[in-house]
């Protein structure tokens, strides 16, 4: 579900309006339409669209701010998530066409970047595309063809070349194991969000994963995506890709992660509700043998990266769970950041291992 909307629409509108003209030179007779924010995805984020008319040419915009309200993630760095849409936008990579950053938050109470409207639609989170939706109401052909368009812009993602460009990625010494590090956030991210309780099934995930880590000497090495999943990609009426979305998340390392993170969160939002899958998307072999044919890399940690992506998904879920509660769109005292779908799972997938 979309996060709550606490910014003054009518305010922010003239804001931008203002930004424009006086920080952007543009028109000063200009008009600007707020079109909303997000209906169907996107809770840790702040993001709204507008329509600037200009001597009789409209341009969809997207503003993506620094988040003020609740917080989901312990860091929010959304400078880096304009500098790698910019990056892999001339490499091919179909991310939106950013135009602006701003980091003063003066103009509209925090800062923020700009990014041209894409086309297309993105299929739906709350509810998954596997209960209701346009992916709901197609066709088998369809429907496989928005999936292997995940996998191929995921491919493309992980075989860009990690030059100096992408530096800013880059926040440990190099003899820091980028696994080590993903431990050691996610480990610092679940205190932060668990506050003074305990949650035994994350902790004894957290254990399994550091007494069962890869061995260094299997580790690839490339951009990762992150939040890597199809409904973070925006569809043509024909299944193709027109803009791959949500960059929160991104880093550097092992990119099996960014493939058993798609895979684990459709399970979590399939098999941890419920809720039987489409038909017509591949396997998860499947996925996996054609993301090993277009990217020439190995998905022999597979296994353990999909604990490690519910595992997160897990402690994700106690500040979202805890966000609607504090917006008074959940009754508190449920538990449901401790007992919830993604944990569940986790707990079904440990008992495997």
């Amino acid at each position: 579900m979309p996060a709550p909307q606490e910014r003054d629409l009518n305010k922010a509108t003239s804001s931008f309006k203002s930004w424009l003209i006086h920080e952007k030179g543009l028109d000063k007779d200009l008009d600007v339409e707020i079109l909303g924010g997000p209906e169907n995805t996107g809770f840790s984020n702040e993001t709204l669209s507008f329509i600037v008319s200009e001597k009789n040419k409209k341009t969809g915009y997207v503003l993506r701010f620094h988040p003020t309200g609740y917080f989901v993630f312990p860091e929010y760095d959304i400078e880096k998530q304009f500098l790698i849409m910019k990056h892999l936008r001339p490499l091919g990579i179909k991310v939106p066409e950013v135009v602006w950053y701003e980091p003063n938050p003066d103009f509209l109470e925090s800062a923020f970047y700009v990014m041209k409207m894409c086309d297309g639609q993105a299929p739906s989170d709350n509810p998954p595309f596997h209960q209701e939706g346009w992916l709901f109401d197609s066709n088998e052909e369809l429907r496989q063809k928005v999936w292997n368009g995940w996998i191929e812009e995921m491919s493309k993602i992980h075989k860009v070349e990690v030059s100096d460009d992408f530096n800013f990625l880059i926040n440990a010494p190099a003899s820091v194991r980028p696994l080590d590090q993903d431990l050691s956030f996610y480990q610092s991210f679940y205190e932060w969000a668990i506050e003074s309780e305990k949650h035994e099934v994350l902790e004894q995930t957290m254990k399994w994963l550091r007494e069962n880590k890869p061995k260094q000497s299997s580790d690839q090495f490339s951009i990762q995506w992150g939040d890597c999943r199809v409904p973070n990609i925006m569809y043509n009426e024909k299944g193709s890709v027109t803009g791959v979305l949500d960059w929160e998340m991104v880093g550097l390392g092992d990119p099996c992660q960014d493939l058993a993170w798609g895979i684990a969160i459709d399970d979590c939002n399939t098999d941890g509700i419920n809720i039987q899958k489409l038909s017509g998307f591949p396997s998860k072999q499947q996925t996996i043998e054609l993301w090993e044919e277009l990217t020439g890399l190995k998905s022999t940690n597979f296994n353990y990266y999909y604990l490690l992506a519910i595992y997160k998904f897990a402690v994700i879920m106690i500040r979202v769970v805890k966000k609607l509660e504090y917006y008074e769109i959940m009754p508190p005292g449920l538990d449901a950041h401790i007992n919830n779908h993604a944990s569940q799972m986790l707990q079904t997938k440990l008992g495997e291992m």
